[in-house]
């Protein structure tokens, strides 16, 4: 990416990706192959790089990853992803100790996290575990591949292993003890914007003439959050992709008084924590829904435009149908059982119509994450948006409307590029905190502002009241 402080203008000059296929060698499963991951990394940085002088690699990565490696780092096992369900056989052995987990490490009682995935392997393959002598995540995979060094960011810690203690910002005796391990097998937790020089070795095999610096950098929501807040506080940011979130920037620790530990709270960077939540289905379900409508490949891209973009057409929808948009095992505490509910199907419904209901549910699910937040003081002022979704205006509207908040969308192709950048700048020193801040105030000035309309809001909170009930009576 180019960047000039000038003009204040950021642009992606070269970007390349590729698709994990997963690994899934049982049902419930969903593994990603760690040597996979690095052979893509290394072609993806030789392609990105050639011909061009880079500054700095700025590292991303994906939460609830986790892998064991022997005493070479050598991967003993793929990465457990988020997806794979197996781990909830094991739940019930840390219910006793939930309340207190997520009290000393924000994360509530979920499968998803390297604790009850590691208690998992130690009841599927002992064997295997006493072998293990590092237990990483996908951030320390791509720090150690690079730098040679086994550490990781301490916002990827916080949200990935249930085993961070979001106050004292060490891994937790308490957890620890749960796990039966030693915090010497766990990779060592630093600031996002610590650098450490990428292998020499390495750069000359990737066509980079000098051992540049690596970024550690923040998870991949959390560079999102960076790039659309700068680090203050007293903003909420909703992301709309294939799964979705509702966070808000805050200067203390705050988890939910309720006892069913309805947000999560992770630490992002500089004393800030992230409050709020993620949920499994976001775009997917809409993907989904409409394949299933449709009869679309999954592949046509432009199929799946056409439709959503003729939802912003739509003249009269139902006031009574309600989708409750649950189609993977999800983050939220509901009972995995349940999976998608249409209610309220009659004569005059048309397809468009549940998807429209779908989306409606994707917010209305984001909207009660941020209720839990405000009932315990986490209010924010605006929501900043991204995500492929918001690239919709209905669906920004949809976001106005049922959260009752201003929306500014400033349409950054990925907001994530943006956050790595203020790293970037941060990390080398280029500037500093209150810079950043007000870079990102520059960088907002012409933003698409929406306020939420007052007859939409009230539609919308009565049929909240509903979806909520529908929720309590169904899916707790």
């Amino acid at each position: 990416m180019n960047f000039d402080d000038k003009k204040e203008v950021l642009s992606v000059v070269r970007s390349l990706s590729y698709r994990i296929e997963p690994v899934r060698p049982e049902p419930l499963a969903y593994e990603h192959d760690p040597r996979e991951i690095l052979k893509l990394v290394k072609i993806i940085i030789k392609e990105i790089c050639s011909g061009v002088s880079i500054d700095s690699i700025v590292l991303t990565s994906y939460l609830f990853g986790v892998f064991l490696a022997n005493e070479r780092f050598e991967p003993l096992t793929n990465i457990y992803t988020w997806v794979d369900e197996r781990s909830y056989e094991v739940l019930i052995e840390l219910k006793p100790f939930s309340k207190e987990l997520y009290g000393r490490t924000g994360c509530p009682h979920l499968h998803v996290y390297a604790l009850p995935k590691l208690l998992w392997l130690k009841r599927r393959s002992p064997n295997l575990l006493r072998d293990a002598r590092h237990f990483m995540d996908s951030k320390s995979l791509l720090m150690h591949f690079l730098t040679g060094h086994s550490v990781t960011d301490l916002s990827s810690a916080s949200g990935t292993y249930q085993m961070l203690n979001i106050r004292s910002l060490r891994w937790d005796d308490f957890a620890l003890e749960i796990a039966g391990i030693d915090e010497n097998y766990l990779p060592e937790v630093r600031e996002s914007y610590i650098t450490e020089p990428m292998k020499t070795e390495l750069a000359h095999e990737l066509g980079i003439s000098k051992a540049v610096p690596v970024v550690l950098g923040v998870y991949d929501g959390g560079s999102m959050i960076y790039g659309l807040t700068g680090g203050s506080t007293g903003l909420g940011v909703i992301n709309m992709g294939s799964s979705a979130m509702m966070r808000a920037v805050i200067s203390e620790p705050i988890i939910d008084s309720h006892s069913s530990m309805r947000f999560q709270t992770y630490y992002l960077m500089e004393n800030t924590w992230l409050a709020g939540g993620a949920i499994s289905n976001g775009g997917v379900v809409v993907e989904h829904i409409i394949r299933l409508l449709y009869n679309v490949p999954p592949d046509d891209v432009s199929t799946y435009a056409e439709v959503l973009n003729s939802l912003g057409k739509l003249r009269k929808t139902p006031q009574t149908l309600i989708t409750v948009p649950i189609l993977l095992s999800e983050r939220l505490p509901l009972n995995p059982a349940r999976r998608v509910s249409i209610v309220g199907i009659d004569s005059s419904t048309r397809r468009e119509d549940i998807v429209l209901s779908t989306i409606e549910g994707i917010v209305m699910l984001l909207s009660l994450l941020y209720k839990a937040m405000e009932e315990n003081g986490v209010v924010v002022d605006e929501i900043r948006i991204g995500g492929k979704l918001t690239e919709y205006l209905f669906v920004r509207k949809l976001v106005a409307n049922i959260l009752g908040k201003k929306v500014v969308y400033r349409g950054f192709g990925d907001v994530s590029h943006l956050g790595n950048l203020f790293l970037f700048l941060k990390a080398m020193k280029y500037m500093g905190s209150n810079e950043i801040v007000r870079l990102c105030i520059n960088m907002l000035q012409d933003a698409e502002r929406i306020n939420p309309e007052s007859s939409g809001f009230i539609k919308y909170r009565n049929l909240l009241e509903v979806f909520e009930e529908l929720i309590n009576k169904l899916y707790i």
